[in-house]
């Protein structure tokens, strides 16, 4: 009767978990995505990884990972000892945390305004590793072409470092 009993308790419990599960499956998946969808960011989301930043901005502004898709930092830094002619000289485990940093950050994995523009606007043939060779990136600074000195987006972008890049915000 024991047995029994634990059987029909524990077939119970299954039920009202699978009954829990579907409820919610088939509840409101709008209501996710559009709180999704609603809250997308203006800009794009600033670094909120100190290692990060401590890495890759003691020689170059710290870039935000939503600026390219996951596919091209993981290129990046698959290639770390020759990063844009430089050796990085990180060790397996900074690699490795640097990549997970910047394949979680990236555009089409956060819910930024310009990460989504960067997505819509590539092909991925060549896969970009330098933002300034997205088409999003030469279609904004076209009246920039000439100018072969754009590497850092706070030269001319005054709130660049908190995700934003408005053209009223120039420097």
């Amino acid at each position: 009767m024991k047995k029994l009993l634990m059987s029909v308790q524990l077939r119970f419990i299954i039920l009202i978990s699978l009954l829990s599960m579907t409820v919610y499956a088939d509840g409101d998946e709008s209501v996710i995505f559009k709180n999704w969808f609603d809250n997308k960011s203006s800009g794009v989301s600033t670094v909120q990884f100190q290692q990060y930043t401590d890495i890759c901005g003691r020689c170059h502004f710290p870039y935000q990972a939503g600026l390219l898709p996951g596919i091209s930092w993981e290129k990046l830094m698959m290639n770390s000892n020759d990063h844009f002619g430089q050796p990085l000289n990180l060790t397996e485990v900074e690699i490795r945390t640097m990549m997970r940093y910047l394949l979680d950050n990236s555009a089409g994995h956060i819910n930024d305004e310009i990460s989504s523009q960067i997505l819509k606007t590539l092909d991925y043939n060549p896969i970009p590793i330098r933002i300034t060779k997205t088409p999003f990136f030469i279609k904004k600074h076209k009246n920039l072409e000439n100018n072969k000195n754009i590497v850092q987006c706070d030269n001319c972008h005054k709130d660049a470092r908190i995700g934003s890049y408005k053209k009223d915000k120039l420097k």
